[in-house]
């Protein structure tokens, strides 16, 4: 063979490959410019959404919920236009995707979901409050994510899940006309109520940076209703501790369910509780962020610089422990109004929904454990409190201790504290934070343990770095 014509060959089979592995290389990205689309029950105007796309240039719905036939491609302007159904026959979905795929050239390919709906919505952007209760399963929720609680406006730009304690609880969050958008649906068990769980939900300015947070607290309960309540020494009472998901000790897994969040005294933000009901282990339960990765959170010492309110404004998820320079308070320069006592208005940073507040001293006065409830079977991590003919359950959760956020329990033997941390099942110590406080850099808590019959303790002073549970009154 001629050298020169070799040589040539030679090249262009080098060439050739090198497109084709570069061929091979060739991916494709598609995505849509919102998540999900939300219609009301009897809405029919179509709704559009633009696609983007990457290094592909064919397009095909291949997927799309039973029933939906309206869903009409327009490759040449990038959208997705969707009608939704009239009505339902058996079989057919109210709620599914559209799946969009791609293809291009060397083989590149990509897809898109889209979740479409038509179901439930409501709008609480009406509310002022640092925690919103939602409890209908399968709905769509607006909230006001331009304004504080008192009402001061937020630049806000963007919205973002900062937490939450299960995976997919809050979906297809996105910031609309001022209000974040999301979606709850329901657990898939046979009762079928709303996924519960809680979330922490974060407003950004248009660097990224934190403006405010909200908690959401999802539930199959309402504290409107009177089944959901209890009251005493005047003071209407939430029948549950704040974020709980439940108020029974029928089961293990009802009972960790009852402890709800823990909250250190002045924070609006909450902590998730322990992984186990027993504290066995002394870990924390694993959280989650917007994408569904768990989050790690280390505690930080109080100083200074993050001793201060900003610091806990912008960071919700991190745990401030005491040290002695802070008097073993988070907050450095202490504040006694945070969680403002009876006779003022709702503070600033109270946690509990719109309607509600963090319950003085005043509430659990004369509160005494019912004979049934302290007897050793019955207990399970649990006292049952009542006075003048009404009763609640108040689960014994303990704390998340003031000088590294773990949590921490004591059980008695003959009334003097044995261990920190019980080898077998055994009542705990109940600690709950009032809205009074007890000189410069004290708070107090309701406290009561097992194999004490006398009235609870409302005045048990604490170091506010303390996590500790919260009931809500109404601020009436």
């Amino acid at each position: 063979m001629n050298r020169k014509r070799f040589a040539g060959w030679c090249w262009a089979l080098a060439a050739a490959l090198f497109i084709s592995c570069g061929d091979d290389d060739v991916t494709g990205s598609l995505s849509y410019d919102s998540p999900a689309i939300f219609f009301a029950e009897g809405e029919t105007a179509p709704v559009t959404v633009h696609f983007t796309a990457s290094n592909l240039n064919s397009f095909t719905v291949s997927s799309k919920p039973t029933g939906w036939d309206d869903i009409v491609l327009n490759a040449a302007s990038q959208t997705v236009t969707v009608t939704p159904p009239t009505s339902f026959d058996n079989g057919e979905a109210k709620t599914g995707s559209v799946v969009l795929s791609g293809t291009g050239g060397g083989g590149a390919t990509g897809s898109a979901s889209l979740f479409v709906g038509v179901v439930g919505r409501a709008d609480l952007s009406a509310q002022r409050a640092n925690s919103y209760i939602i409890n209908k399963k399968e709905t769509n929720y607006l909230i006001d994510v331009e304004h504080r609680s008192d009402n001061t406006s937020l630049a806000t730009a963007s919205v973002g899940v900062i937490w939450q304690s299960r995976t997919n609880l809050i979906q297809y969050l996105t910031l609309e006309n001022g209000k974040a958008s999301f979606y709850v649906g329901a657990e898939t068990d046979g009762e079928d109520p709303i996924k519960s769980g809680n979330a922490v939900i974060g407003a950004y300015d248009a660097a990224g940076a934190l403006l405010w947070s909200w908690h959401v607290w999802a539930a199959d309960y309402d504290p409107s209703q009177e089944a959901g309540q209890c009251t005493f020494n005047g003071y209407t009472m939430m029948d549950r501790n704040l974020g709980a998901l439940a108020s029974s000790n029928e089961s293990i897994d009802k009972l960790l369910a009852s402890y709800g969040l823990y909250y250190q005294w002045g924070r609006k933000d909450p902590f998730i509780g322990p992984t186990t009901y027993s504290f066995a282990s002394g870990s924390v339960a694993t959280i989650y962020n917007g994408n569904n990765s768990s989050v790690t959170v280390t505690p930080v010492a109080s100083s200074t610089s993050n001793g201060t309110q900003d610091y806990a404004r912008l960071n919700p998820q991190i745990f401030i422990s005491g040290v002695s320079d802070s008097d073993y308070d988070w907050l450095w320069s202490h504040d006694a109004t945070l969680w403002t006592a009876p006779g003022s208005a709702k503070s600033l940073y109270d946690p509990c929904p719109e309607g509600w507040r963090v319950a003085p001293a005043a509430a659990f006065e004369g509160l005494t454990p019912t004979a049934e409830s302290l007897a050793w079977a019955n207990t399970k991590y649990s006292v049952t409190l009542g006075k003048e003919g009404v009763t609640s359950l108040f689960m014994g959760t303990g704390r998340r201790t003031y000088h590294d956020g773990k949590f921490q329990n004591l059980y008695f033997s003959d009334a003097q504290p044995m261990s920190t941390r019980a080898d077998e099942a055994q009542p705990w110590v109940g600690l709950y934070w009032t809205s009074n406080v007890a000189g410069e850099n004290l708070s107090t808590a309701l406290y009561f343990h097992y194999g004490n019959a006398e009235a609870v303790q409302t005045a048990y002073s604490l170091r506010r770095a303390n996590g500790l549970p919260v009931r809500c009154v109404k601020a009436e």
